[in-house]
């Protein structure tokens, strides 16, 4: 992978599949790989499959052409970090969404990928009338108050709410973001 530059990146919204290239898709498994093997809790174990990131993302991806939106930081047409908004269903929480798998690869951190991504899917939760959105983050791997600096606010933290991919358990800390 070459050296990725604030330049070097754009930003996309995935609405169809049609919108992603095998090569695209490929990439999206590694990320997924990369997660795991840097031993985020993003939902997968150490011994899951570069079949089973794939079948995730095909999932995913089916899902783009409803209201749920996948946002890609691609360079060279390679993913470099993602973010996925997925509104909720039900008809009481319509006003509501979850920001899920912000990842950014471990060799493109700290050029503001992670940054942009955020500021792209709560830009799209305002287009599509939602007021507020969630989501969750194992305490072990928060990254010093840049929730906080993105405005959003801790709500909580529940102890052994998941496994690691090495297996261990961890706590989780919810946070959420008023967007009216």
């Amino acid at each position: 992978m070459e050296k990725i530059t604030p330049s070097s990146y754009s930003i996309m919204r995935v609405a169809s599949r049609a919108d992603i290239t095998s090569a695209m898709k490929d990439s999206l498994v590694q990320l997924l790989k990369d997660a795991v093997d840097n031993n985020f809790s993003v939902g997968f174990m150490k011994d899951s499959t570069e079949a089973d990131f794939d079948k995730f993302w095909s999932d995913e991806i089916a899902l783009c052409e409803s209201e749920n939106k996948l946002f890609l930081a691609v360079s060279e047409n390679q993913v470099q970090g993602c973010v996925i908004v997925t509104r909720e269903e039900r008809a009481n929480g319509r006003h509501r969404g979850e920001l899920r798998k912000l990842l950014v690869h471990s060799k493109a951190q700290g050029i503001g990928i992670g940054t942009k991504l955020e500021e792209e899917a709560t830009s799209y939760a305002r287009q599509i009338g939602l007021t507020l959105l969630y989501l969750d983050s194992a305490t072990n791997f928060l990254v010093n108050g840049v929730y906080e600096k993105w405005g959003w606010s801790k709500s909580g933290e529940i102890p052994q709410f998941a496994k690691n991919p090495d297996g261990e358990l961890v706590s989780t800390w919810f946070f959420y973001k008023l967007l009216s």
